[in-house]
């Protein structure tokens, strides 16, 4: 996949702006369907910028550029063309997943699915065969505390019944963190 780490004086250079707050970086670039790259890439910084209201971001990518699915190059056939289900996780930890062997797509965040203004599926998701197909949604924990969340989720159901897939929601279980 290439996940390479950004030195400070090259993270303006890939996003097309400067952010002093960010030490480093881990570079993602994303896959295309076809095997090659696309001209997208994302950067997972550190530290994490926070807003005025705690709000944390990690992931930046450059302006105006529209959301991508993130694929893994080492399952991209099984995505394509395959009958097992299909999974879709918010980001590119996906990467874990596709080493268990399992075919497996990465939204960039919870509405990543979409573009702004717009309720159909991203044009990435032409190539993929999903017409009777398992497709198994994946969200972050927050989907049981955040009604948006579980609006995007349930929006995102909706989108890919309409291209006749059979969308199944996996909550994952509740973990207690140690600080």
């Amino acid at each position: 996949q290439l996940i390479r780490s950004v030195p400070p004086a090259m993270i303006g250079q890939v996003l097309g702006f400067d952010i002093p707050a960010i030490r480093s970086a881990l570079l993602f670039p994303f896959a295309s369907l076809d095997g090659g790259f696309l001209d997208v890439a994302r950067v997972k910084s550190f530290p994490p910028l926070v807003d005025a209201r705690g709000h944390a971001t990690k992931y930046l990518q450059p302006r105006g550029t529209a959301p991508r699915l993130y694929f893994v190059r080492g399952c991209l056939a099984r995505v394509r063309d395959g009958d097992e289900p299909l999974y879709v996780l918010e980001g590119e930890k996906i990467l874990r997943i596709a080493q268990l062997d399992v075919p497996v797509v990465g939204i960039c965040g919870i509405h990543g699915w979409h573009r702004r203004a717009s309720r159909a599926l991203l044009p990435d998701f032409d190539g993929i065969r999903l017409a009777g197909r398992v497709v198994r949604i994946l969200p972050d924990g927050d989907v049981r505390t955040n009604f948006a969340v579980e609006r995007a989720v349930e929006q995102f159901g909706a989108a890919l019944r309409a291209r006749g897939a059979i969308p199944k929601v996996v909550l994952l279980p509740a973990v207690e963190v140690l600080e």
